[in-house]
């Protein structure tokens, strides 16, 4: 069986991290969305992979190839004009043989495998599977309602009142009959979902483990933990060097090439990648993620932050429930506060307008190739976007 990732589409709502990415090009515990799925799907027994790519595509090429140090093969089909997931999924129908196959969105991370599982439901009732999943909050996605017998019963593409705890996951085993109905609806994958419910019925597979579809910043804050809590055990590379007196607790990995100063304590689950250095007696606490190439300086302490790598922080200073894009320097002493003075949600102030975000705990948003001066202060929910330049000593 083939697979069919969807990694064409521009999350809006992400920046100020999609202007120089994809969803799938977000890098959270140590490695690419794209790259969950991909090895994911290998464990599965896919290594068949078809990929409709579009906004930063040169990304996903220049990071995949072939996919042959994966160990899969990957077609690329480019979606010149994003006109939806039906006419995404319509742009492969060539290049799959008019067999039964697996479709994912790009977008779409978990905690653990879950096309293993999906493909056994598959197997074991031989009719067309969506995944269904229990999130949070089911008001962003389809809510979807199951008989008796785990079959899908009625979906609600965008519900309002009373919702559903059951959502599309974003994982279909679907058959080539995918295609006529996508004919015959104009390409509105909605409608398809609909008449296959209505008509042959589309089976649910339950999905009870770790699952996210991030939607705004602060949601990759979310899907690094998501992914650190299922780490049971410290990794630690060979060739790293933890010099002196370094203390470590918990779930901590750690790459190629890193060097640890004496002093400093990390606290895990915590990520530190290659060729990175850790100055004296900072302190990594749990739930940070420190990308490749990145310099974290004296004294420093990081807390449930994603740092996305080539990424330079200054001695002295504290980022904490933050995510900072690649290649972003702050000067010493860079301090984000990360919660109001009263100790209320913090309300972030997007591109799309104000959003109550409904965390106490928030600190700031900077996209890529940002530079920050010395002795610097941002608010909660700070949001700075890609090639911004702050001077030294002021506060956002």
């Amino acid at each position: 069986m083939k697979a069919v990732i969807l990694a064409a589409n521009r999350s809006t709502r992400l920046s100020p991290f999609i202007e120089t990415r994809c969803k799938p090009m977000i890098h959270i515990a140590g490695q690419y969305i794209l790259e969950n799925t991909i090895c994911f799907l290998k464990t599965a027994g896919i290594n068949d992979i078809v990929l409709v790519v579009n906004h930063k595509q040169d990304l996903i090429r220049n990071v995949f190839e072939s996919g042959q140090k994966y160990g899969v093969n990957i077609e690329y089909i480019v979606q010149n004009e994003l006109l939806g997931i039906g006419h995404a999924l319509n742009l492969c129908q060539s290049s799959l043989d008019k067999k039964p196959f697996l479709l994912t969105y790009g977008d779409v991370l978990t905690d653990e495998n879950p096309y293993s599982s999906i493909l056994q439901t598959y197997t074991e009732t031989n009719k067309e599977v969506a995944m269904v999943a229990l999130p949070e909050s089911s008001n962003e996605f389809g809510n979807v309602y199951l008989d008796h017998e785990m079959k899908i019963s009625r979906l609600i593409e965008k519900p309002s009142g009373v919702q559903s705890n059951y959502v599309f996951a974003g994982i279909f085993v679907l058959s080539p009959n995918i295609f006529e109905l996508l004919k015959m609806f104009k390409n509105d994958i909605s409608l398809c979902y609909e008449h296959i419910i209505g008509t042959g019925g589309l089976q649910a597979c339950l999905w009870e483990k770790g699952w996210i579809d991030m939607i705004h910043p602060w949601h990759i804050l979310v899907a690094n933990q998501m992914l650190m809590n299922s780490w049971q055990t410290a990794n630690i590379d060979s060739t790293a060097k933890l010099l002196g007196h370094v203390y470590l607790e918990g779930a901590v990995r750690i790459g190629r090439n890193v060097t640890i100063e004496t002093g400093t304590v990390l606290k895990g689950p915590c990520y530190i990648g290659e060729n990175s250095y850790i100055g004296n007696n900072s302190l990594i606490r749990n739930y940070s993620a420190v990308g490749p190439n990145s310099t974290v300086g004296y004294g420093s302490e990081l807390k449930n932050c994603v740092l996305f790598g080539s990424n330079d922080i200054g001695r002295l200073s504290f980022v904490g429930d933050s995510v900072v894009g690649e290649n972003t320097t702050t000067g010493s002493g860079f301090t984000t506060i990360n919660h109001t003075a009263e100790y209320t949600p913090v309300i972030c102030k997007t591109a799309n307008g104000a959003v109550e975000t409904g965390l106490i705990k928030l600190g700031a948003f900077f996209g890529d190739n940002v530079k920050i001066g010395v002795r610097h202060v941002t608010g909660p929910g700070s949001i700075l976007k890609s090639g911004s330049k702050v001077a030294d000593s002021s506060t956002l």
